[in-house]
């Protein structure tokens, strides 16, 4: 004798789902439904497969259809349950199960697993009421470290379902924007009229940073659409809007040179939203260029490091705080970061062979500076008097008197001076020492050579009396020829008689 064609049905609608086929075994099981629809266990199937494709509302139908044939049929609660808690309606799951506990209790007392079973599932429909509304307060309150807490388990226990999703996402949206929005992504065709859906995306479009501005603006005006007292969706329009407001006053004013100002602007925009990393890196990377055109540089660098060390790793970051390391005269960090920088962009290439020249300068003695005056306007009478002056100050003779370490120092002090001259009163010299042609290395220089031989004591000896003998009112060097002390090994030549300064 043949089967019964809804019994057929049924068969075919088990090998479906048994064979991952759901869409199949909905089908089979419709047509077994149709031709015997008072058998509980078609619709408990059907419920079963409905929770496979995500269809919760569905299968809560066909779960609760199947409790209304029979009562005491045991899968049906827990499909029940399951599409409950996947639509968000906790407390809905909660009391089914307790019911459950009841009608079990009733009819078959012996069946204490299964009345087990329900009561563990109660208590996890519950536990989610509880971790929402402990959640939510925890968002609220912006501790979203312990909302996340508060939702880990529950989200676990559920995770297709939407209003724990949603909570989850808007907890974890400024740590974590780019899963989010993976995330919420499976929710786009069937929630795209859910404020709370709406808003949690914008959320996590916005701490994405700057560039997802116009996107989380879009979505919070389609949020608004749908709920115009959405406060959430009103206040983060607003912030945002702020946010762009006071940036653009800060471009303006650095643009017009204002950079007091500028920094003003951008600090404005960053103290809104502390929180929001990505953002506040691109300002702060605005806000460091501002510093460092009012030669703040601590300032400048925490800002660069801050915006760099947050996703704010353009060229021009890296370009930027090597030029401020190059203000603080870290030479090999200015570099590194400045490589770095035409790694990214090969238009910076031209900047490091230029820093590579500075550094090498700076590495040289300065001899503007040893002489007590500027490179720019540094005339041949402005070159004597400053090797002049230094040569006062650091003669040997006026030292003799002094500790055999300060004696050392002076005249350290005084063969540089005597270098100086040598390398910058030379027109061949001079040029060759301002572009970088010349450092103390090099044949030429004054500390190899400078003064046609040795470069030693006797020379810059030599030197001084040629610059300080004859008329002029300088004069000699009377009462500095002879003497004790370590002078006394310079002491050839002396100086014209009828000289005579003091030193002050």
């Amino acid at each position: 004798m043949s089967q019964p064609l809804w019994v057929e049905r049924k068969e075919e609608g088990n090998l479906a789902f048994k064979n991952g086929e759901y869409e199949n075994a909905v089908r089979f099981y419709s047509e077994a439904i149709d031709e015997q629809a008072t058998e509980a266990a078609l619709h408990s199937n059907r419920s079963a497969a409905f929770l496979k494709l995500g269809k919760y509302a569905e299968a809560v139908r066909d779960a609760q259809t199947a409790i209304d044939l029979d009562p005491t049929f045991l899968k049906a609660y827990t499909r029940l349950h399951n599409g409950l808690c996947n639509t968000g309606k906790f407390t809905d799951a909660s009391r089914a199960m307790e019911n459950a506990v009841r009608i079990i209790q009733g009819s078959n007392p012996a069946l204490v697993e299964d009345m087990n079973n329900l009561e563990a599932l109660r208590k996890q429909s519950d536990a989610a009421v509880v971790a929402l509304e402990n959640a939510r307060r925890c968002i609220s309150e912006n501790n979203l470290k312990s909302a996340e807490s508060a939702l880990a388990e529950s989200y676990k226990n559920f995770p297709e379902c939407p209003t724990l999703a949603f909570a989850f996402a808007e907890a974890r949206a400024p740590s974590d924007p780019d899963q989010v929005n993976i995330t919420m992504q499976r929710y786009t065709k069937t929630h795209d009229s859910d404020p709370h859906y709406l808003y949690v995306r914008a959320l996590a479009t916005y701490y994405k940073g700057q560039d997802g501005f116009p996107i989380a603006q879009r979505i919070l005006r389609q949020a608004l659409e749908f709920d115009p007292d959405n406060s959430n969706a009103r206040i983060l329009l607003k912030k945002i809007r702020t946010v762009e407001a006071s940036k653009e006053n800060g471009n303006t004013a650095f643009k017009e040179k204002r950079y007091q100002d500028a920094v003003k602007y951008y600090s404005e925009a960053i103290d809104l939203d502390g929180s929001n990393r990505r953002m506040n890196a691109m300002l702060r990377g605005n806000r460091s260029a501002a510093h460092l055109e009012n030669s703040d540089y601590q300032r400048a660098m925490l800002d660069c490091d801050f915006a760099i060390n947050n996703g704010n790793n353009a060229p021009k970051m890296f370009a930027r705080r090597s030029r401020i390391f190059e203000a603080l005269e870290k030479m090999d960090e200015a570099m590194r970061d400045l490589q770095q920088a035409a790694e990214r962009d090969s238009n910076y290439e031209g900047e490091v062979r230029q820093l590579k020249a500075r550094i090498k300068r700076a590495k040289r003695k300065d001899y503007y500076k040893i002489l007590g005056i500027e490179q720019r306007g540094a005339t041949e009478d402005i070159i004597k008097r400053g090797y002049k002056k230094g040569a006062l100050l650091w003669h040997p003779d006026k030292w003799a008197h002094s500790s055999e370490e300060e004696q050392a120092v002076a005249e350290a002090k005084f063969k540089e001076v005597g270098e100086a001259f040598a390398v910058l009163s030379d027109p061949r010299k001079k040029q060759m020492y301002d572009n970088g042609q010349l450092d103390d290395n090099v044949e030429g220089s004054g500390g190899g050579g400078g003064f046609g031989g040795g470069g030693g004591q006797e020379d810059i000896m030599n030197m001084f009396n040629m610059m300080f003998a004859g008329g002029g009112g300088m004069g000699g060097m009377g009462g500095m020829g002879g003497g004790g002390g370590r002078r006394g090994r310079g002491a050839q030549g002396g100086m014209p008689p009828g000289f005579s300064f003091s030193f002050q």
